[in-house]
């Protein structure tokens, strides 16, 4: 994906103030509860130590040592149909989500060939004046960089494991690829992923009995998702979480969860590690 784009809005709310004092980024995530929308902001380590005193009026949710604190999106109401409409664009991924300022920033890489939907969309945004702004739109820099992006705000760690579901998934089983995708869009095909092999890159669906498990399991959590990388090699589906370092446990307790479920599956955790480069010598 050879296009970076970034769509940004205004977000408010009494906790943010105070905050953004002691904070620049924030790594969020969204998520519906009751039918309305909750921004979910993740503050970690040294970060949820300083700011512990500061939101204990708002009731934040400890994890490890991560606060997660949700605030109503009321604002992302007017973004839903641009972001709806950009994850219709086959040859795209969403690469980050993220407080910054007052401001809500959404990264996505994108792949030249949808130019023209790229150029529909940010004529559509522009139509919606201030409400939603483009602050970025160019040449990407890569996946590799945008993982380090993400790094950068929170400190990853990445869940590697093996499952023996790959036949079905429906991908050929006559050749290998290497694949990224995320459980945000789901379709009745399966989950939309991005395949790449010898001969570029295609737009493929998995299905997955143990894969959908895995999905609703992460949702309950709340665990979100920095990047989910898998591979297909000699008749074997191998994947690669990366998610917030202090959430690693969540994730290995959704895998098992969902592999007691799915026997056949026959997972096999293969790695669990702090993020660094290291890990694209095995990824």
């Amino acid at each position: 994906m050879d296009t970076g784009l970034t769509i940004s809005m205004e977000q408010k709310h009494p906790v943010l103030p105070l905050l953004l004092k002691e904070v620049d980024t924030i790594p969020l995530d969204f998520h519906v509860s009751g039918g309305e929308g909750f921004i979910d902001l993740f503050m970690c380590g040294r970060v949820a130590e300083k700011i512990t005193g500061l939101v204990e009026g708002f009731h934040p949710e400890r994890r490890g040592d991560c606060l997660i604190l949700s605030i109503p999106a009321e604002e992302m109401k007017t973004a839903t149909s641009i972001m709806d409409e950009i994850s219709e664009v086959s040859s795209q991924v969403r690469t980050g989500l993220y407080l910054r300022g007052s401001g809500v920033y959404i990264d996505y890489r994108v792949h030249s060939s949808a130019a023209d939907n790229v150029t529909r969309i940010v004529g559509r945004i522009i139509g919606m004046g201030n409400r939603i702004r483009v602050s970025d739109l160019g040449p990407s820099p890569g996946g590799i960089a945008a993982i380090d992006s993400v790094d950068s705000r929170i400190h990853l760690g990445v869940v590697s494991y093996e499952a023996d579901i790959l036949e079905e998934t429906g991908l050929p089983l006559d050749r290998d690829f290497y694949m990224e995708y995320n459980f945000n869009r789901q379709e009745e095909k399966g989950f939309r992923a991005l395949a790449y092999d010898g001969d570029g890159f295609s737009v493929r669906h998995l299905r997955s009995r143990f894969l959908d498990d895995v999905h609703r399991l992460s949702l309950e959590r709340r665990i979100p998702k920095a990047a989910i990388l898998a591979r297909t090699l000699e008749g074997r589906y191998m994947s690669s979480t990366f998610v917030p370092f202090s959430m690693m446990d969540d994730q290995l307790s959704v895998l098992y969860s969902a592999s007691e479920k799915h026997p056949d599956a026959k997972f096999r955790l293969v790695a669990v590690r702090s993020y660094d480069r290291s890990v694209w010598g095995w990824v």
